[in-house]
């Protein structure tokens, strides 16, 4: 089965430099501890826009990581994914190709991309070729005493003349439900309640079948 790193962070991607992860203060503690999947501010400075999502998933980091390198599963929670291609597959790298329709970024988004990966822990991505200016991005698993820590972040700067704020906004709006979704698919949710809650958020529901 082919296994596809998908864009879709917290590592310190943006200067190159893999770092623990931040933890959240007490107050989005309690909002993590209650199922809640939180968009906080990117540490990114570089133009584009830019979300950081933090979650908290009653799940093994192996299980959670399946979900997101699988290209099968994919095609579930990204939203208008078309196709996912491995071009190149290693214990720490890895080279996609990955063909979404995304109407506020382009037409349809064609691009290649390289993943640095610390299998169970750490994933960085960035564009290598397609039709975006600027796309990069990272997820971190961290363990902890209440769940294991899904952080994402990601920038992207499209081709288009789009003011940051609004491709932040869409990032803002479309993240959440892929991290939401994820952690349903990985049986991290903790309760049936809320699981159901994390995989009606999936933006691909019929693409189970891929």
């Amino acid at each position: 089965m082919k296994r596809c790193l998908i864009l879709i962070p917290t590592l310190c991607l943006f200067h190159g430099v893999l770092v623990a992860a931040e933890m959240p203060d007490s107050s989005n503690l309690e909002k993590l501890i209650d199922g809640k999947v939180l968009v906080l501010e990117s540490h990114s400075e570089k133009p584009g826009g830019t979300v950081r999502v933090q979650a908290l998933a009653q799940a093994p980091a192996k299980a959670v990581w399946d979900v997101i390198v699988s290209c099968p599963r994919s095609f579930v929670f990204v939203d208008g994914l078309i196709s996912c291609e491995v071009l190149e597959d290693s214990a720490k790298r890895a080279l996609l190709h990955q063909i979404t329709k995304q109407g506020w970024l382009a037409p349809t988004l064609d691009m290649i991309y390289e993943s640095l990966r610390e299998p169970h822990r750490a994933i960085n991505f960035s564009l290598v070729k397609g039709n975006l200016k600027a796309m990069e991005g990272s997820w971190q698993l961290t363990e902890t005493a209440h769940g294991l820590l899904l952080d994402y972040e990601i920038r992207v700067k499209p081709e288009i003349a789009a003011p940051d704020f609004m491709v932040s906004r869409s990032l803002r709006k479309s993240s959440p439900d892929m991290v939401a979704c994820i952690r349903g698919l990985s049986g991290g949710s903790g309760s049936a309640k809320l699981k159901g809650n994390d995989l009606e958020r999936c933006p691909g529901k019929a693409g189970g079948n891929h």
